[in-house]
């Protein structure tokens, strides 16, 4: 897809970040604090995404399946510190399972980290203005603009409250989610499983006014898992007076003692239908006053609570994955396998939705390695893939979609595309062992 007619250039930078969730974030803050001249643009009002304004949380963990060390520092580790010392998040290594901010699930839940969005749109926009990185909100990402031979990004067009934009550089960091741009410049992509189906998304919502002490009482009497109250929703679901097909409670508190509330399941055949999506949205809010009557009638201590917001942005879990020359697969988590081209080390489990369940695999031992590779969309060689449209397969995907991995493979982005600028080369012909080396400068654990 590419548009013909005239479009002012309004910007030509070095690197320019498209989408502005974690992995935008990162990779923007990193690309700049290397040196880079760095735009980055975002079709919302904050950066952040779902972290804002999608209200997931907490941050899963960032720690090893042991709990034993933290492996995701760099860029995701000084957003949260940044957010603690205003207030705005509970430092991951005061957190354990079967607690509140974890609702009171166990495995791999130790080390999460619960934050407020509001101070993480104040901390986002605090870190690019000191990196140097300019901000561009309210642009949705429309085409790119490519060379004769197909293989180059020149530039993006971007729909604004001015019209059509186009911004140009030299180095294209896709961090949509949906691998947008990557889709739209030609690359191969996998939607969902072999039939195209994906994981159903959900609409997170915060309630205040739980009495948090009923709860833990019960959780002192009977268990963490008796707070999932499992066999009560199955048994309104069968008895037809709850509809929405997820089967456990799931109450996450924030540092401000609201919760957020993950029970949302909406179904998509297209998460990049726009139609389908709104709808999908609508159906969202629908459930919410659903899933708030089921709480004040089942679970104790949530009798009286009431709704603070809904989020501006369906989660979804899954659409598009790009097709790259390597594809990380769940085997290669599950077998420990070692990378040479090393970014980051993760302990994420692998949580697959669907149906009223969710196929979860806890992740057990070390930590597993994630490669660069997996940032390298074949055909387009001046773009970068960071976030949960990397060339992932299935499983995979289910671990490392969280946000500390993408916040990860952002700064891994970013600084490539640095590196990109400075020596005068592809994405695919970085040096690894200068991208190591900016890495573990930047507080990033490769080992």
């Amino acid at each position: 897809m590419q548009m013909t007619f005239d479009i002012p250039v309004v910007r030509e930078v070095d690197v320019l970040v498209i989408g502005g969730g974690c992995a935008g974030l990162a990779a923007a803050v990193s690309a700049a604090r290397h040196g880079a001249k760095v735009l980055i643009a975002d079709a919302n009002n904050a950066l952040g995404g779902m972290a804002t304004s999608g209200l997931v949380g907490p941050f899963m963990t960032c720690y090893d399946p042991m709990a034993t060390r933290q492996v995701i520092k760099g860029i995701f580790d000084e957003t949260v510190r940044r957010m603690i010392a205003k207030g705005g998040a509970i430092a991951p290594e005061n957190v354990k399972s079967g607690t509140p901010p974890t609702a009171w699930r166990v495995k791999g839940h130790d080390n999460c980290t619960p934050f407020s969005h509001e101070a993480f749109k104040v901390v986002a926009d605090e870190m690019c203005a000191e990196a140097g990185v300019e901000v561009l909100y309210h642009a949705l990402f429309m085409a790119p603009r490519m060379n004769a031979a197909g293989d180059t990004i020149e530039g993006a067009v971007f729909a604004t409250k001015m019209g059509m934009i186009e911004i140009r550089a030299k180095q294209f960091i896709d961090c949509t989610g949906d691998g947008d741009v990557a889709y739209r410049s030609g690359v191969p992509c996998q939607y969902g499983d072999e039939a195209g189906k994906t994981q159903p998304g959900s609409l997170f919502f915060i309630i205040r006014n739980v009495d948090k002490a009923k709860l833990e009482k019960i959780c002192e009497e009977k268990g963490p898992a008796a707070l999932y109250f499992q066999a009560d929703v199955e048994r309104e679901i069968e008895e037809g007076r709850y509809s929405v097909p997820r089967n456990k409670v799931a109450l996450y508190e924030n540092p401000d003692g609201t919760f957020r509330v993950n029970m949302s399941r909406v179904e998509l055949k297209d998460g990049c239908d726009p139609f389908e999506l709104s709808a999908a949205t609508a159906k969202g809010r629908a459930q919410v006053e659903e899933i708030m009557d089921l709480l004040r009638r089942l679970v104790p201590g949530c009798e009286k609570i009431e709704l603070v917001s809904t989020a501006t942005l369906l989660g979804l879990r899954e659409t598009r994955r790009i097709q790259g020359d390597f594809v990380l697969t769940g085997e290669d988590i599950l077998g420990k396998t070692k990378f040479d081209d090393v970014i980051f080390l993760a302990g994420s489990s692998m949580d697959m939705h669907g149906g009223r369940a969710v196929n979860y695999t806890p992740a057990q031992g070390e930590a597993y390695s994630v490669p660069y590779r997996i940032l390298l969309p074949k055909k387009v060689c001046n773009l970068l893939v960071a976030g949960r449209s990397a060339s992932l397969d299935r499983r995979a995907l289910a671990a490392i979609r969280v946000m500390p991995p993408v916040f990860a493979m952002g700064q891994a982005a970013g600084t490539a595309a640095a590196i990109c600028i400075e020596d005068g080369v592809a994405p695919k012909d970085v040096c690894i062992a200068k991208l190591h080396e900016k890495l573990l400068s930047d507080n990033v654990v490769l080992a």
